[in-house]
């Protein structure tokens, strides 16, 4: 245990940045490395065994990316926001994709663990998929959009 302590004081060290982790340490006493080791392990043991991971799954894709979206319609960032509407629409094709080959995907026993990466490549800043995908399709639905938006104005008229 003496080798690993130096390595749980710097891992400490860099999880006393976050504030939710140090309400949570301070409200249950439980040193927030140890918080954050056991929150981690649980989680991949759900997803790499299969064990509950869709649910497991789906609150990766929901609580930090919601988080992050409130955050910035408060400080009213509306690019962040359609990054952020960009992320959720891109969950909501794979969870009814998945929805739709539920009996398909079960004879892939490593799904869930390639759907975690794909949601931390959606959210992630160093890498943000999402930022990718929506300058890469948001071009190709304005002219969709557009078309849209002259056809309500034209009902409207009439």
């Amino acid at each position: 245990m003496d080798q690993i302590q130096p390595y749980l004081q710097q891992f400490d060290n860099y999880l006393g940045k976050f504030r939710t982790l140090n309400r949570i340490e301070k409200a249950t006493g439980v040193p927030k490395t140890y918080f954050t080791l056991a929150v981690y392990a649980l989680t991949s043991i759900s997803v790499f065994f299969n064990l509950f991971a869709g649910l497991t799954t789906n609150l990766l894709a929901i609580i930090y990316p919601t988080y992050r979206a409130f955050e910035a319609s408060y400080k009213e960032d509306t690019a962040a926001l359609k990054v952020w509407a960009t992320y959720f629409w891109a969950i909501g094709i794979l969870n009814i994709v998945e929805l739709g080959i539920t009996t398909i995907l079960a004879w892939f026993p490593f799904y869930y663990v390639v759907k975690v990466v794909f949601i931390f490549w959606l959210f992630l800043p160093q890498y943000f998929g999402a930022k990718l995908i929506h300058d890469a399709v948001l071009p190709q639905l304005t002219p969709f959009f557009k078309r849209a938006e002259a056809d309500q104005a034209q009902v409207k008229v009439e």
